[in-house]
């Protein structure tokens, strides 16, 4: 698949040397064009580019600008942008754009072979942290199914712990709050330790997810938030149901109730929705 590449400059001329030298020496990309932030702004969120090579200055969003703007957006902010210019050129104006968030920056008048690197670079280092990502995903969801099956073995302890407890002397008092401490110990560190455990392997991955959440849907609470981060990762009921160490019962309604907080109509799958996060 060929990869998109927006190039984005106020000069006309300045972007047909581009698109000349890419043509001279790579042939899988697809080039499209903007003559300002703004403009790059809107075809960025149609098309969705693996790159951009940005001017600085510019009318009505510069090249920095235009970083930070796709920086907020949620389906934008991983594409890397190269800042290519002819007046910012001083040290500190290279540590302003990769601040910023440029991934790379060039300097006009621009040489060929310099270009054609570091795009390669760019979309190399961008396709990588891709693939780890994904990996991590993965990773993200075999350890949640892992904690899903000891809860449900932690679940079984205490089920034979209260059986157990049913067969002591009622006289036996010491042996019976033993077996009852034991109990709401493995309890306690079910609701508590699951959450936790979760929740720093799911931040390692979706780092934005409860901000961009949040930033959308203010009013949803602690236990909305926490099936909303099992719902993006796919999980069914009885799995949620395990790790938050409720009944499935209770999980169909906070699903009904987080679908009406999030306004979604019954035709919405509601994963689908939260995967965008």
């Amino acid at each position: 698949m060929k990869k998109k590449i927006l190039i984005v400059d106020d000069l006309v001329e300045n972007i047909q040397i581009i698109i000349s030298i890419f043509e001279k020496f790579e042939q899988d990309y697809l080039l499209y064009q903007a003559t300002d932030g703004e403009l790059a702004f809107m075809i960025a969120k149609k098309i969705k580019p693996d790159l951009i090579i940005s001017d600085w200055d510019m009318p009505n969003m510069n090249g920095v600008e235009l970083i930070k703007q796709l920086k907020t957006n949620k389906d934008l902010k991983s594409i890397p942008v190269i800042m290519a210019t002819a007046v910012m050129t001083t040290v500190k104006h290279l540590q302003t754009a990769l601040e910023a968030g440029a991934a790379d920056y060039i300097r006009k008048p621009i040489d060929e072979v310099e270009l054609v690197a570091r795009t390669r670079s760019a979309l190399n280092i961008a396709e990588y942290n891709k693939k780890i990502l994904e990996q991590k995903n993965k990773e993200l969801v075999e350890n949640t199914l892992f904690l899903i099956r000891n809860n449900k073995f932690n679940v079984q302890i205490t089920r034979n712990l209260k059986d157990l407890s049913k067969q002591i002397d009622s006289k036996n008092t010491a042996a019976l709050d033993i077996v009852n401490k034991i109990s709401s110990s493995i309890n306690e560190k079910i609701k508590t330790d699951s959450w936790k455990r979760f929740e720093l392997a799911f931040n390692d991955v979706h780092d934005d997810f409860y901000k961009n959440l949040l930033n959308e849907f203010s009013d949803l609470t602690a236990a909305e938030i926490k099936l909303s981060a099992f719902l993006k990762l796919g999980l069914n009921t009885k799995d949620i149901a395990s790790v938050l160490f409720i009944t499935p019962e209770s999980v169909k309604v906070s699903r009904s109730r987080l679908r009406k907080k999030l306004g979604l109509n019954a035709d919405v799958n509601l994963q689908t929705f939260l995967s965008k996060y």
